[in-house]
Order: structure tokens, then C-alpha cells, then sequence
């Protein structure tokens, strides 16, 4: 069972009764509707909640009755200023998401850098799988590539991520599951621009969008041929939503599976 979150796209007439509009769009993807198994299922239960990715609201229309609003009681965090989980598209300011979206993601990069650099400071120098692999590449048979994993892994350092201990010491960083690819080392030293950028990519769509014309795209978790949940998805998903005329509504949803 999962959960994920898909952007559902409604007519200006949803307005007067957002629930049943709601039903009616999301009822072809019911998994409760029979016994037979349908690919094309998607939900077993939603309701109205975008989480802490909320639509960002132009300030000329804050407080407008047409924004929605998921029950606070339901999802547990009261309303925000300026933030809302759906609403006719023209009330939506999609380039104060990306914004949203790019400051969240540097914010949570310096918080980790900060991290890193204390975990430097507190044990040997380490070196990054891929240093390690070249050796494995220069001599194959006489240094095999699970000795190169295995002394990458036996760092005084990438053991430290691989500790629950590191979530009290660096808790930006997380613990680390060691597998035959992992490599912190290089995560942490990369450029950190392409990150931001897909932050901004992902700051409008979701993992799922259902269109006006009752279109399913991205995730379908019991189709044997699902959509993959890319970056391409995501500008094509944010061009569709952009496209809409301003009277178009936009909830977005809490889908369980």
C-alpha cells in the first residue's frame, strides 16, 4: 500500500460542488468498484490535501471563497496565508511555487553541507566509490569490484552515514543503507544547481495528473505498463496545468493505493 499525490483538473461549474465534481472525475480509477482487477485502478480512497506542497495563492486573491481548503481536523496543519490545496487556475501562482520549491531545496542543500563538513571534520579523509572502481577498472581480476565496494564501505567515514547514530549528530544527512553503488561522497561534493532546478521542476506537478477530459497520466500502481514519474512528465504535467483557462479548477489530492 502507498500513498502519492495527483493534481485533479475540473470544469468552472466544480465550483458549485467541488465534492461531487471531484467523485464524478475520480470514479473511473476506483479500485472499490468490483471484484474483477482493473489496471487502470488507481485509488481505494482520497480526499482533499496537498500537503506541504500547497498551491501558492497570488496575494490579490487571498481569502477568495473559490480556493479550497482541505479540513485541518483531517490532515492535521490549520490553513496558510497565502497557500491552498486547489482553486480556479487564474487564483494559483505557480511561479511563487517554483520559488517556494528552489528556497526549499537550498535551504535543505546548506543544511547538509553544514552537516557534511562536520562529519569531515570528525573522521579520516574518505575517498568516493568511483576512485575505488578505477582501481577495480586498472586490474579487474586481481582487484575484483566487490573488494572496491567493500573498502569503500570500510571508511571510517561512509560507516559513520551507515550508523543510526548519524541522525543525532548530523541529522541533515541521514542513515545511509550501503549497497554495491552507494557512494555519500560524491552526493555531497556534486553541483548542487541540478538539484534546485528539479525542485523547480516538481514544484507544480505531482505524481499524477487527471485532465478535463478525464486523462490519467503518471502514476498507475497496479497497471502493467505504468507511466514513469520522470522529469518529462513533470514540464509536460506543469505546461498542461499552465495551459488551462483561469476559470479552470485545480485540486489537488491525497491518493491512497
Amino acid at each position: 500500500m502507498s500513498k502519492y499525490r495527483v493534481n485533479v483538473c475540473l470544469a468552472p461549474s466544480a465550483l458549485t460542488d467541488v465534492e461531487r465534481a471531484l467523485a464524478e472525475a475520480m470514479a473511473p480509477f476506483d479500485m472499490n468498484r468490483g471484484d474483477d482487477f482493473d489496471p487502470d485502478a488507481t485509488w481505494d480512497w482520497y480526499r482533499v490535501d496537498a500537503g506541504r506542497q500547497r498551491f501558492a495563492v497570488n496575494p490579490r486573491h487571498d481569502g477568495d471563497p473559490r480556493l479550497i481548503h482541505a479540513d485541518p481536523v483531517v490532515v492535521g496543519t490549520p490553513h496558510e496565508p497565502l497557500r491552498c490545496d486547489g482553486g480556479p487556475r487564474g487564483l494559483l501562482d505557480f511561479d511563487a511555487c517554483r520559488r517556494a520549491a528552489r528556497a526549499e531545496a537550498l535551504t535543505y542543500w546548506e543544511a547538509q553541507m553544514r552537516d557534511f563538513e562536520r562529519l569531515v571534520a570528525d573522521h579520516p579523509p574518505a575517498e568516493p566509490l568511483t576512485a575505488f572502481l578505477a582501481r577495480h577498472a586498472a586490474d579487474p581480476e586481481g582487484y575484483p569490484r566487490r573488494q572496491a565496494v567493500d573498502d569503500h564501505h570500510a571508511q571510517p567515514l561512509i560507516k559513520a552515514l551507515n550508523h543510526q547514530s548519524v541522525f543525532e549528530r548530523y541529522p541533515s544527512l541521514g542513515a545511509w543503507v550501503l549497497g554495491p553503488d552507494t557512494d555519500p561522497i560524491t552526493i555531497y561534493t556534486r553541483d548542487p544547481r541540478p538539484g534546485f532546478e528539479l525542485a523547480e521542476t516538481w514544484a507544480v506537478a505531482r505524481a499524477a495528473l487527471l485532465t478535463l477530459d478525464g486523462e490519467w497520466t503518471g502514476i498507475k500502481p497496479y497497471s502493467p505498463d505504468p507511466d514513469e514519474e520522470s522529469d518529462t512528465f513533470a514540464r509536460r504535467s506543469t505546461a498542461y496545468l499552465e495551459g488551462l483557462d483561469e476559470d479552470c479548477v485545480v485540486v489537488r489530492l491525497l491518493c491512497h493505493c
